[in-house]
């Protein structure tokens, strides 16, 4: 069995293995960023706790290290978002890649004759498997991180525009 995944990997599972560390770095960043702002607007002082002088200087950039800046929120949402976009984009093709490995293998078979079949097929198999695998694992590491930014969205829009319609 241990021969069939590692004939498979040097075939066309070592693309989706290339696409998971990517996806990998990928999710760390967007977690990293995510969790600065996340704590930000959730540690005991939130902003709308704070003095007036805590309010100048976090609208001035002069701050204490625990508050950021309006600008350094925004800096956090938008490489959150920019990383938060391409994980999830690359998430939902490893399905995909996995098929076409196994497209690609089945094609193959075609023009194979006795146990080469029985390779392309098992190659096939071991490519839908790795895909279907990352495809789990990186929608389980979306679901740790979506409410996050979803909350912390909430929480910029609120800071930045607090006498939105349907806001007292």
């Amino acid at each position: 069995m241990f021969k069939i995944f590692f004939e498979g990997l040097w075939k066309f599972d070592i693309l989706i293995f290339i696409a998971a560390a990517g996806n990998i770095f990928l999710f760390l960043e967007c977690r990293k960023n995510t969790d600065i702002v996340y704590k930000h607007f959730n540690r005991m002082d939130h902003t709308s706790n704070l003095t007036e002088e805590q309010k100048a200087a976090f609208q001035s950039g002069q701050r204490k290290e625990t508050v950021l800046t309006a600008e350094e929120l925004l800096q956090y949402r938008e490489k959150t978002n920019r990383f938060y976009s391409f994980f999830t984009n690359i998430t939902s093709t490893f399905p995909l890649m996995g098929m076409l490995g196994t497209v690609i293998s089945l094609l193959r078979m075609g023009d194979l004759i006795g146990t080469e079949v029985q390779g392309a097929f098992f190659t096939a198999l071991t490519s839908t498997f790795w895909g279907i695998i990352a495809a789990i694992a990186f929608k389980a590491s979306d679901a740790s991180i979506a409410y996050k930014i979803e909350d912390n969205e909430k929480h910029l829009e609120y800071l930045f525009n607090p006498n939105k319609e349907g806001r007292s």
